[in-house]
């Protein structure tokens, strides 16, 4: 079967593009059931909050 463009399948407007019967609500699931796992293939990145006062102007 062939590949659903990555703008018919943004989670952003799949309903709507379901609404216009651009897509399936059963061929999104397919699609969602296909996507491989990607559990643990990330880098998780410590951020530090940074200080408020240090951006005051000085007065």
């Amino acid at each position: 079967m062939a590949a659903l463009g990555d703008k018919v399948v943004d989670k952003r407007i799949v309903e709507r593009n379901i609404a216009k019967g651009l897509l399936t609500n059963e061929r999104f699931e397919q699609h969602l059931s296909e996507l491989p796992d990607r559990e643990g293939s990330y880098e998780r990145v410590e951020v530090e909050q940074k200080d408020e006062s240090e951006d005051a102007p000085l007065e």
